[in-house]
């Protein structure tokens, strides 16, 4: 067991939902992803176990993890976030209010205990694959690598709400501006709504495409989801003037205003384009800081999200596996990347 001054640190299962809703609220790296429904709802739709860690110094919560856990066919795996179906790009392990305030110094001493405990937690666990992405900004990973993980960058865009709003609007491309400025004069309008069907139907068309290389998505997941974080999760459709849908946006409204799910272009007019403009005035006036839009990992997208202008971020993946972890996605990348085999393989351990 580690020492923390006089107090030791431990690990362990966390069984209250409220008191790890209320660690995730206090922590600068907390999402709404970690929360506790988000977590079990996630469980409960993809088939792996939630594992609930906690690392303690003496009484006090100093770090939570949620992992979660499956075996399929021998293979032992264990992810956070899970598999890709639960679209949720990153997670990991969050630290408290104590080492978000600390000196450098005092943070890498706790991260070193931290991650001493979390090895041993590992050790115990023995996954044969161990897959690890941290949110975007937390990128002391430095205990990770000592211990001979892998390492992948990815990232994420961001804009910065705090700048005025025509100075914004000035940084986007001229051709961007040049189609908001048609759409804004075609009477076009956005609201929130309830309704999941227009949303669910063009997310599944889009993420059954055999070139998305990932899973179909349940819409009771999505509905399971909207009910538990009415206030968190936003659905916005954009009207034309005949009352048609053209563009769909699905929203993280929980410290940073996160642009989460869109769907594809749905019209020969920019709907999408207006739609997030719109929806980036709505949270520069509600005072958020900062709007990110995730996606800048799928080229595909590159190009139409780079034209607002925004900052890239990167968030960090660390992962371990043995031989069979190494067979397992060697069968993924050659032999099972499509059809009936690749639904199979990938839900875990990807």
């Amino acid at each position: 067991m580690l020492k923390g001054g006089s107090e030791s640190i431990t690990t362990g299962i966390i069984d209250d939902g409220d008191v790890w809703d209320t660690f995730v609220d206090e922590s600068a790296s907390g999402r709404l992803f970690h929360k506790w429904d988000f977590m079990k709802i996630t469980e409960k739709h993809t088939g792996f176990r939630f594992l609930p860690y906690g690392v303690f110094k003496g009484n006090e919560l100093i770090c939570i993890f949620p992992l979660f856990q499956k075996q399929v066919h021998g293979i032992h795996v264990l992810l956070s976030p899970p598999p890709v179906q639960s679209v949720i790009p990153y997670l990991g392990f969050i630290m408290g209010r104590r080492y978000d305030t600390a000196k450098q110094s005092k943070k890498e001493s706790m991260l070193k205990a931290v991650a001493g405990h979390l090895e041993d937690e590992f050790a115990a666990l023995a996954p044969n694959y161990l897959a690890i992405t941290q949110v975007p900004g937390f990128i002391d990973v430095r205990q990770f690598l000592r211990e001979g993980y892998d390492t992948r960058i990815h990232f994420s865009y961001v804009i910065d709400l705090e700048s005025p709003l025509p100075e914004i609007w000035d940084g986007f491309s001229s051709t961007l501006r040049t189609k908001l400025r048609k759409v804004e004069k075609s009477g076009y309008h956005f609201e929130k709504s309830t309704d999941l069907s227009v949303f669910y139907s063009t997310v599944a068309e889009r993420f059954s495409d055999p070139d998305m290389n990932i899973p179909m998505i349940s819409r009771p997941y999505f509905e399971d989801l909207f009910l538990a974080y009415p206030d968190e999760l936003g659905l916005y459709y954009l009207y034309d003037g005949d009352g048609a849908v053209t563009g769909v946006q699905a929203t993280q409204e929980y410290k940073a205003f996160t642009l989460w799910m869109g769907a594809p272009k749905m019209t020969a007019m920019p709907g999408n384009e207006f739609l997030q403009w719109l929806l980036l005035g709505q949270a520069k006036e509600r005072g958020y800081r900062k709007m990110e839009n995730v996606g800048a990992n799928n080229e595909n997208l590159n190009l139409f999200k780079s034209k607002f202008n925004p900052s890239l971020t990167l968030f960090l993946e660390v992962s371990r596996q043995d031989i069979f972890g190494r067979v397992a996605r060697w069968a993924y990348s050659t032999i099972a990347s499509k059809g009936p085999m690749k639904r199979k393989v990938l839900s875990y351990i990807e």
